[in-house]
Formats: structure tokens, sequence, C-alpha cells
């Protein structure tokens, strides 16, 4: 096994029963209702349209549609129900392939548990996959977190892949902050060299590890986009990279997400779809 893994965040005590204040305050005062109205409805929940060119794709996935979703944070400002939208909105969009990138619960595996059901409801015509997010790790409860999913059809990647389609592997890692060991090399194992493969990583630090290994695209989320772009706020978050970069010769996708968390605000940051369609890169003269 050859693991990876990055420095973990952590927030001091003091910090921490700060934001648990806010959170509650803005709880009671109907934060779960305000956001729901405010940010999951379209057209302001948006979809974010990426073509991604792949050197070598084979002709039958020229045009393939991943629609990915990411963070969201079930618990204070997120249940079940609130994700219907999302999921009709997803559905319109008739994705070959679902990508969920992590961050189901908030504080505990009970909240992530509770909106399981929700993804049931996705109709991808070749399946739905995830990965775990580094809140799903809290208690070590997430096993029941992998095992809520699968129970609604949705196939949880831990530090393995899939053959999803001819030509197509989707392959996905633990978190790289909270998780058990994050193992590439057991995840790749045993794909066709003449796969394209997609990775799924909540961290989008998994690019780098991902880009010495031929992977051609890597989908993650993490950083909510900011989630409120305010100078001082924007601090309180893991740093957001780009919506689109490009690490040697993979490309990377960070989703803004879903979900909240502290505050059921977002600014600079909107939740959203991404839709990622592949098409075969021309050829070089």
């Amino acid at each position: 096994m050859s693991a990876i893994s990055l420095p973990t965040r952590r927030f001091s005590p003091a910090r921490l029963a700060a934001f648990r204040a806010v959170e509650t305050a803005c709880r009671w005062a109907g934060g779960r209702a305000f956001y729901r109205a405010r940010f999951l409805s379209p057209p302001r929940l948006r979809v974010r349209r990426e073509r991604v060119e792949i050197a070598g794709l084979a002709a039958e996935l020229d045009g393939l549609a991943i629609a990915q979703l990411s963070d969201f944070h079930g618990g204070p400002f997120l249940r079940a129900r609130d994700l219907a939208r999302v999921i009709d909105a997803t559905n319109a969009l008739e994705p070959d392939v679902v990508a969920l990138t992590g961050d189901f619960a908030t504080h505990h595996a009970d909240e992530a548990i509770e909106i399981a059901p929700a993804f049931g409801a996705l109709r991808p015509r070749v399946g739905a996959f995830a990965v775990l997010g580094n809140h799903d790790y809290k208690r070590r409860r997430d096993g029941e977190i992998a095992r809520a999913l699968e129970a609604q059809r949705v196939r949880v990647l831990r530090n393995e892949h899939v053959a999803a389609a001819p030509g197509l592997a989707i392959a996905g890692i633990e978190d790289l902050e909270e998780g058990k060991p994050s193992d590439l090399d057991a995840a790749l194992a045993g794909v066709d060299a003449r796969a394209t493969v997609v990775l799924l990583s909540h961290h989008p630090g998994g690019a780098g590890f991902a880009s010495r290994r031929g992977v051609a695209l890597v989908l993650s989320g993490h950083t909510h986009g900011g989630q409120i772009q305010w100078p001082l706020l924007r601090r309180l978050g893991p740093p957001h990279p780009g919506d689109r970069l490009r690490v040697g010769g993979t490309t990377l996708l960070v989703s803004h997400g879903v979900g909240a968390v502290g505050v059921p605000f977002r600014s600079g940051s909107r939740a959203e779809i991404v839709l990622a369609t592949l098409a075969r890169a021309p050829r070089a003269d």
C-alpha cells in the first residue's frame, strides 16, 4: 500500500465553540428554510458546464456526461427533502454518470444517513458513484454512511475503481486529511492501460498525485468555492484553488458544493451542479 495524505486543519476549542453558537442561532432563526429558498432553488442553483477534452478518449465515450454534486453537509441547514430540487435538476440534465464527492455529514454520521434516501431518486444512465469527505469520518462511523449510500444504489469507492463503461474507469480514494489511508495505487490497481480514468477525490489536493499516474480527470469539492467571499471570512475555510485547473496532464474540476457550514449563507460562490462532458481531444499535427 502507498498511502498519501495532507496536513489536517484544526481549530481551537474556543473558535469551535463560537462557530457552534453562531450555527445554533442561525438554525433557530429558520436558517434551513432560508438556505433552501435562497440558494437551492433554480435559477439560483447553478449548473456549471465544463467540456473536458481527453487525448485518446474512446469514440464511444465522446459526449459522456458526468454530473457532480458535492459537500451536502446534512444537518443544521439541510435535510433530505431539501435536496429534492437539486436531484430533480440533476436528473433533468440526463447525465450518464453521477459523482458525489463527499461531506454528506456536518457533525455526525446520523446527518448523512438521514439525507441518504434522497440520492435514491438519481437516474443516471450508467450509475452513481461516491467518495467520502473529511466530515464523514467523525467518530469513525464512515462505514455506516457508506452502507446507507449503497442502499440507494450509490457505489462508494474506497481506494478502488470500477469499470463503469467500456474504456472508462471511475476510481475513488479516501479523504486526504481525515480518512483511513488514501491509497491511489490500490484505487488504480488493475485498471486497463487503455482506459480513461476519472478520479473522485474529495480534497482537490488529490490531483497532484493523480497527475503522476495518468488520470485524465479529477472531480473534487471540499472548498465550497470559499462559500462567503469576504476578506476575513474566506480565511476560515479551506483555500479554493480555482474552479478548473490543469495539473500536469490532468484536468481538475473543483465543485462549490450544495450545502453550507457555519451559516446558511453564500456570497460570491453559488451552490452548483457541475456537468462535465468528455470530448475527444483533436489530434496534434
